[in-house]
């Protein structure tokens, strides 16, 4: 107990470009951070109804986030598809095909816990962004392949994800993770209290009617310590090659939202004004 330390914050010194995000060049810069793009070093949970589109979204972000800065490193792994199933989205987004892909096939013979030493190595090398789909799939095959409980894969997986967020890796790169999740039939997150306590940010992709697959679906974020809570970014898969995202809409609701919190704040200072002068008649 004797060697543990406390910091200040003003004593701790970051290389200034870790604050400088990455951009996607479309309105999912405006809702992933109040300062706009993706944050380095961070971990987003994703979250969704099924049929949402999680996979081609986060697809999309990485496709995107190459093609704004040339020289960024972001990798996919794939746990619940293989080369085939991914072959159908590149048909039908070809900007898909220039991304790394790692394909996480179960080995439950050889007993040696092949999948999470090939991650590790594989991560070790250093990566901008990695998303990975999707974490229960990828802990489900590591929990077989090395006979541990889930509890002891949950905790390996992350803490290899924190050690590459503060750039533990040969290229010193603090990676930023995105990681689908799945849910229950409800639609609550899977996964323990640490796991929910351990992500910056919960982005959650739904239907407008949960019940009509062709309902409108929008991005909204229920956690986030690097923006705003309760945002609704409304996107469509329909268009071949990209993801759409209504750009016109979310300016509406931007709008929207400023009059609401101006009128809001000019009601609170009319109320402390009256407050105050009861009290002096007092």
């Amino acid at each position: 107990m004797e060697n543990v330390k406390t910091v200040r914050m003003r004593d701790v010194k970051f290389d200034p470009s870790l604050f400088i995000n990455y951009k996607t060049g479309t309105a999912m810069d405006e809702v992933l951070c109040s300062y706009s793009g993706l944050p380095k070093g961070v971990n987003y949970m994703i979250i969704g109804d099924p049929g949402v589109g999680k996979t081609t979204v986060i697809l999309d972000m990485l496709a995107n986030l190459k093609r704004e800065q040339k020289d960024i490193r972001c990798l996919f792994v794939s746990a619940e598809m293989n080369e085939i199933d991914l072959a159908i989205y590149v048909h039908r987004y070809p900007k898909f095909q220039d991304l790394d892909i790692l394909f996480v096939e179960p080995d439950y013979q050889s007993g040696g816990g092949s999948t999470f030493e090939n991650l590790e190595n594989i991560l070790a090398t250093g990566w901008d962004v990695v998303a990975i789909d999707s974490f229960i799939e990828l802990q489900g095959i590591i929990k077989e392949e090395k006979n541990i409980t889930n509890k002891k894969t949950e905790s390996l997986l992350i803490q290899l994800i924190k050690q590459q967020n503060k750039g533990e890796n040969r290229s010193g790169l603090n990676t930023t993770f995105l990681t689908i999740q799945q849910v229950t039939k409800t639609g609550n997150f899977i996964g323990s209290n640490r796991l929910k306590h351990s992500i910056t940010a919960m982005m959650e992709l739904r239907l407008e009617n949960p019940k009509n697959i062709y309902s409108d679906r929008y991005v909204v974020f229920s956690k986030h310590r690097r923006g705003d809570v309760g945002v609704r970014l409304f996107y469509d898969l329909s268009t071949t090659g990209d993801v759409f995202f209504d750009e016109f809409r979310f300016s509406q609701d931007k709008q929207i939202r400023k009059l609401q919190s101006d009128a809001s704040r000019s009601m609170r200072e009319y109320a402390d004004k009256f407050d105050m002068l009861f009290s002096e008649e007092i």
